[in-house]
C-alpha cells in the first residue's frame, strides 16, 4: 500500500483540519467523511464534490472495505462509543484528545483494541513539538540528573473565547477541562517525570466566568459587544491551529456556567518523584511553562503559540546556565498538527509503533480524570493501574 485511505468522523474545526492534512499528504487520500449533522456535511461537500463519500451515520461509513484509517475528532463525550465502534469494524484508529472522559471508558478502549489488534495512536500532538522533542533530548543525556519534582503550568488566556461560550461551559458536557484542555500538558508532565501516576489531589474552582447574565445573552446583540474582551464573532472564528468555525456567542458571564476556570493538581509517580500541573483561564498569556528538577540541575521550558521557545538549564553548584532556541517551523501546535499525521503514516506504512503509546494517553486521561474528582470530593484520588499496561 502506498497511499493510507483515510475517513473521519466528526466534522467540527478539528475534524476538518484533520481532514484537509490527510487528503493534502501524497502518503494518504481521503475517502469519506461523517457527521450526524447535514449542514457540516454539506460544508465539506461544497470544498470536496463527489469524489468522497458523506454520511450522516457513521456506522454506515465503517462497513466500507476500502477505509483503512478512522480518524476520530468528534466530541470528547463521543469518543468512547466512536472509538469501540471503529475498533469494532477492524480499522486503524487516530483518536483525538483525550482518549475519553473517565478512566473506565479509557479501560474498555484499550480492551477493544487488543481484541481488534490494530493501529492505534491518540492525538497528542505537543510530543511531536520540536520544543518538547529537544526538552526530552535534553533529559535523556543526563544534563540535569534523575528528575525528582516538577510543575506544569497552562496560561490560557483564551479559555473566556474557547470554552465559556457554548455549552463546554457546562460540566454535564465537558466533565472538566483538565481533560479538554489540559490533558496535552500532563501527558508531556508524565513522559518528562518518567513514571507512572499513582495518586493525586486538586484544588480548584470557578472565579472569574459566570455571574447573574441572562443564558440565553449572546455576543451578537450585546450592547457592550464593542468594547467587551470576550466578544467573538459566531460566525467566524479561528481556532490556535488555524481552523476557522462557526462558534456559539452566549456570554461568558451567564448563570448557567458552572465548569471550573482554574485548578490545581499534585501528583503522586510510581518512581518516587512528584509534580504539580496548574490551569489557569484568565491569564494575561497564552502559554505553556515548564520547571524540572533533577539531581544535578534544573530544565525551564517555554512555549507558545508563535513559536518563541526556550529551554534553560541551570546546574548545581555552578552560576552556568546553557540556553536553547529550538526553531519553529510553522503549523498548528508549534508544528506537532502536521508531525503527527507524518508519524502515524510512518507507522501505518512501516509498522513501526507510535511515540505516545496508549498507556500514556490512558494516563493523561486518569490524571485529569481523577483530579476532578478530588476537586470534587476534596479528597486524594487513587489511579488505578492501567490493565495490562
Amino acid at each position: 500500500m502506498d497511499r493510507v485511505p483515510v475517513a473521519v468522523i466528526g466534522l467540527g474545526g478539528r475534524g476538518r483540519y484533520y481532514a484537509r492534512m490527510f487528503a493534502d499528504n501524497p502518503r494518504s487520500h481521503l475517502v469519506a467523511l461523517a457527521d450526524p449533522d447535514p449542514k457540516a456535511l454539506e460544508m465539506c461537500r461544497r470544498h470536496w464534490g463527489e469524489s468522497i463519500g458523506y454520511y450522516e451515520d457513521y456506522l454506515q461509513m465503517l462497513q466500507r472495505d476500502d477505509i483503512h484509517t478512522v480518524v476520530v475528532a468528534s466530541p470528547d463525550h463521543a469518543h468512547h462509543r466512536n472509538a469501540i465502534d471503529v475498533l469494532g469494524h477492524g480499522k486503524n484508529l487516530l483518536l483525538e484528545k483525550p482518549m475519553a472522559q473517565s478512566i473506565e471508558h479509557c479501560d474498555e478502549i484499550i480492551e477493544a483494541w487488543r481484541d481488534a489488534g490494530t493501529l492505534f495512536m491518540i492525538g497528542l500532538e505537543l510530543r511531536h513539538c520540536v520544543l518538547f522533542e529537544r526538552m526530552w533530548e535534553i533529559i535523556d543525556t543526563g544534563a540535569i540528573g534523575e528528575i525528582k519534582m516538577g510543575t506544569a503550568v497552562d496560561n490560557v488566556s483564551v479559555g473566556g473565547q474557547y470554552f465559556y461560550h457554548d455549552r463546554q461551559r457546562k460540566k454535564s458536557y465537558t466533565r472538566s477541562l483538565l481533560l479538554q484542555k489540559g490533558v496535552h500538558t500532563i501527558d508531556l508532565l508524565n513522559w518528562f517525570m518518567g513514571g507512572r501516576p499513582t495518586r493525586v489531589f486538586a484544588m480548584g474552582g470557578l472565579s472569574y466566568f459566570g455571574g447573574s447574565a441572562p443564558n440565553d445573552k449572546r455576543c451578537r446583540t450585546c450592547s457592550e459587544k464593542d468594547t467587551c474582551q470576550f466578544f467573538v464573532n459566531h460566525e467566524r472564528f479561528v481556532m490556535d491551529y488555524g481552523a476557522t468555525i462557526q462558534k456559539d456567542d452566549r456570554c461568558v458571564y451567564a448563570q448557567e456556567v458552572d465548569l471550573p476556570d482554574h485548578s490545581l493538581v499534585t501528583i503522586e509517580y510510581d518512581n518516587d518523584t512528584r509534580a504539580v500541573y496548574t490551569e489557569c483561564h484568565f491569564t494575561p498569556e497564552y502559554t505553556r511553562e515548564f520547571t524540572l528538577i533533577g539531581t544535578r540541575g534544573k530544565m525551564y521550558g517555554l512555549y507558545n503559540n508563535e513559536g518563541n521557545f526556550l529551554i534553560r538549564v541551570s546546574y548545581r553548584h555552578t552560576d552556568h546556565i546553557d540556553e536553547w532556541r529550538p526553531i519553529f517551523t510553522g503549523g498548528g501546535h508549534g508544528g506537532g498538527d502536521q508531525r503527527i499525521v507524518e508519524h502515524y503514516l510512518d507507522c501505518a506504512l512501516s509498522g513501526q509503533q507510535p511515540v505516545a503509546n496508549i498507556a500514556a494517553a490512558r494516563d493523561s486521561v486518569a490524571v485529569g480524570a481523577a483530579g476532578e474528582e478530588s476537586i470534587e470530593t476534596g479528597m486524594p484520588v487513587d489511579i488505578s493501574p492501567c490493565p495490562g499496561c
